[in-house]
């Protein structure tokens, strides 16, 4: 059967719990720790607001195949989708937002547990659009050093065999989330908590005890057993496979300490201090250069040449290419 009509967004009167940040922040450790609570059930990345809820329609032997692959690769309960009864019940779902909350609502029922909670880094550019849909939503948002996050992005693709890392794109992206995060939390003051990765890893037990604190659950359950993380939890890959950096996640609650002077040129410092010296959020971070000699200001004319002449219009253009080669691949499919 083909794709039927889109389901409508819709709006739920029930506390929804997102995890979010910019990638490589430390979300996916904040979640398996939020996911200790005997109370909290809070699924991996999702994704669903960021695309997957466009696709949706009533045709529903589409939609869980949309959404099986995060079942079986981030949550506790990989079967979940093969469920008949589940299926039908969905099938008599209208919108988008009593969908997503019947099927983490299930989730969580399934486990126990009284609320669901979900972690998408994504999400962060979504959520005024998801408090549309879920008023009472609360939001937890982790912040990391952003040298070190684009160093983490970097290793990682690196693994993976990706080598087309462009750091003005990241650093353009980190002030995307940034201005996502301030718009939200001028329009949902009570309803966003940011902590820093650095304070969760220095004192666990009291970062998760505010953040239970936060979303006015029982924070008297924390203890020492908070840190250590059931492999259940543990994301695995789709093959069904540990996935190795999430499998050291609960004995190695340490920071991943970085030479930025090892890793990022002058000129990518510099892009840095220009792109981010200004930020609200991130601006405690960024390393500024204090020189003042005259060698210091000829540098730094330079760099600016390099920025505006060579820098924007490099990003420009293969952001341009990208959007071209995404065209033509919906044209074709």
């Amino acid at each position: 059967m083909g794709r039927l009509a889109p389901l409508k967004k819709g709006i739920v009167e029930r506390k929804g719990i997102f995890v979010v940040g910019a990638a490589r922040s430390g979300t996916t450790l904040l979640r398996l720790l939020i996911n200790n609570h005997p109370d909290i059930a809070c699924i991996g990345e999702t994704q669903f607001f960021h695309h997957n809820y466009l696709q949706l329609s009533n045709n529903q032997e589409y939609n869980l195949q949309l959404l099986d692959h995060v079942f079986k690769t981030e949550s506790e309960v990989p079967d979940l989708l093969n469920d008949p009864q589940l299926e039908k019940d969905l099938s008599n779902i209208e919108t988008v937002a009593e969908y997503f909350d019947f099927l983490l609502s299930t989730y969580s029922n399934i486990l126990g547990k009284k609320y669901w909670a979900e972690k998408s880094p994504s999400h962060v550019i979504r959520l005024n659009a998801i408090s549309k849909m879920f008023p009472d939503i609360n939001v937890i948002n982790i912040i990391r050093n952003p040298y070190f996050s684009a160093i983490s992005r970097f290793k990682k693709l690196k693994n993976c065999q990706i080598s087309n890392f462009s750091l003005l794109t990241y650093i353009k992206y980190v002030r995307r989330v940034e201005y996502e995060l301030v718009s939200f939390q001028s329009k949902n003051n009570n309803s966003l908590l940011t902590i820093r990765y650095e304070d969760l890893l220095s004192d666990p037990l009291a970062v998760i005890t505010k953040v239970f604190k936060f979303l006015e659950v029982d924070s008297s359950v924390v203890n020492s057993k908070f840190l250590k993380i059931s492999k259940k939890n543990i994301p695995v890959s789709s093959d069904g496979e540990e996935q190795e950096h999430h499998s050291r996640i609960g004995d190695k609650l340490t920071e991943s300490i970085y030479d930025i002077d090892e890793y990022f040129s002058d000129f990518q410092l510099y892009l840095f201090s220009k792109e981010l010296n200004n930020s609200i959020i991130f601006k405690d971070y960024i390393k500024n250069n204090k020189e003042s000699n005259f060698i210091f200001f000829l540098r730094k004319a330079l760099l600016d040449c390099l920025y505006t002449f060579i820098g924007i219009p490099k990003y420009r253009l293969r952001r341009l290419v990208n959007q071209i080669k995404s065209s033509l691949k919906r044209i074709l499919s």
